[in-house]
């Protein structure tokens, strides 16, 4: 290994690397750092086996109408492990969101975002975009009844847009309709142009993070600490500390990631049926809350949204939020604010899922409509009795 090492060495140079790498591995993190900063490895992680089992996947599947529902039978029925392969792709893409808006709201609330950390910030919310984009085109994917008619439901919205609307749903689906023209652009975005984009901006992101380092709580109008000022202040190298704690969170998802693959394997309904729409079509649980807004909205305002609020996202370091102080508490509004919206998107999420269904609770049976308005569902044997009372 040593010979090897020194071949190198004499033609690249590489002492000069080696020295930076390790002296960046042994920086210190600041004090205030715990276990909600693993949250980033865990997602290297999913994101990791995501590309794996999806590369994996491309070798038996067939992006063609006549074909999709098929490929995917014989991925779950025949392909020996296909089963799990595609349970730990599909879940693996719930867990990814999951994390991704829980590793936000920790950015947040420790002030991660301010100055001179913002291009980091901004390339974390494009990442974030990709990750929902990367949900939204490979839900059509297994071309079964679910995903055509959520694809269907999903890309009229568009068309509600002035001038360019129209233009814009025709160049995404491919036509007039959802077709296999359709299938085809979602199935190369899905495998080729969003796994580019990602692997970019997280490459730049993870650059940034350890170029920059992790943020402390200081204010931003007082100099960045140094190494030594760190481990005065309760830091601890990078490597092993921190690492060995990136690594047990990264055991812990695996196991969950795995464990949910075996006992939930992914669902394969019907094959899609353009002449035959379902009932209580929904699109997946985190874009609920953009399909709900729609119900109250003019269609316009609630398709504009969604990119209004990214943009509110990619703003909050530069217009939105640029006190110099770190610490949540002193910062009152803009936590307010964003525990606000935080609860507004939840309960339009919480509305959605429950829109179009019937629950019970304590005995009383509740039907939620369009809106996710709960009404009284009356027994007919109650309603006669009640008639005859009166």
């Amino acid at each position: 290994m040593q010979r090897l090492w020194e071949w190198f060495d004499e033609r690249l140079h590489l002492a000069p690397v080696r020295r930076a790498l390790l002296d960046n591995l042994h920086k210190p993190v600041p004090g205030h750092v715990n276990w909600l900063f693993t949250m980033g490895a865990a997602l290297i992680l999913l994101l990791s086996v995501q590309l794996l089992t999806g590369v994996l996947l491309m070798v038996y599947y067939k992006p063609t109408g006549r074909e999709a529902f098929a490929s995917i039978e014989s991925i779950m029925y025949e392909v020996p492990l296909g089963w799990l392969i595609r349970s730990a792709h599909n879940w693996g893409s719930h867990l990814i969101v999951i994390l991704a808006l829980l590793h936000m709201f920790r950015v947040f609330f420790y002030g991660g975002f301010k100055k001179p950390r913002e291009l980091t910030w901004i390339v974390g919310v494009m990442l974030l975009a990709v990750i929902l984009g990367f949900g939204f085109t490979g839900y059509l994917l297994p071309w079964d009844q679910v995903a055509y008619w959520g694809t269907v439901v999903a890309t009229e919205a568009p068309a509600s847009l002035p001038v360019l609307g129209p233009i814009t749903r025709e160049f995404m689906i491919g036509g007039n309709e959802v077709a296999d023209a359709t299938l085809g652009r979602f199935y190369v975005v899905h495998v080729f142009l969003l796994p580019l984009l990602l692997l970019s901006l997280m490459g730049l992101h993870l650059l940034l993070i350890r170029y920059q380092g992790i943020s402390s709580m200081r204010r931003t109008d007082e100099p960045e600490p140094t190494p030594a000022q760190l481990r005065v202040d309760g830091g601890e190298p990078f490597f092993p500390n921190h690492v060995l704690r990136d690594s047990a969170t990264m055991y812990v998802i695996f196991g969950v990631l795995v464990s949910l693959a075996l006992l939930y394997p992914a669902h394969i309904g019907s094959p899609a049926d353009p002449l035959n729409t379902p009932a209580g079509i929904k699109p997946e649980w985190y874009f609920l809350p953009a399909y709900q807004l729609l119900k109250y909205v003019p269609e316009v305002v609630g398709v504009n949204m969604p990119p209004l609020l990214v943009l509110v996202l990619v703003l909050l370091p530069l217009v939105i939020d640029t006190s110099p102080e770190r610490h949540p508490g002193r910062r009152p509004r803009v936590v307010a604010g964003w525990l606000i919206v935080s609860a507004v998107i939840g309960l339009l999420g919480v509305l959605g899922h429950l829109s179009e269904t019937s629950s019970t609770f304590f005995g009383t049976t509740y039907h939620f409509d369009v809106q996710g308005v709960p009404h009284r569902v009356v027994d007919v044997a109650e309603g006669g009795e009640e008639g005859g009372e009166d």
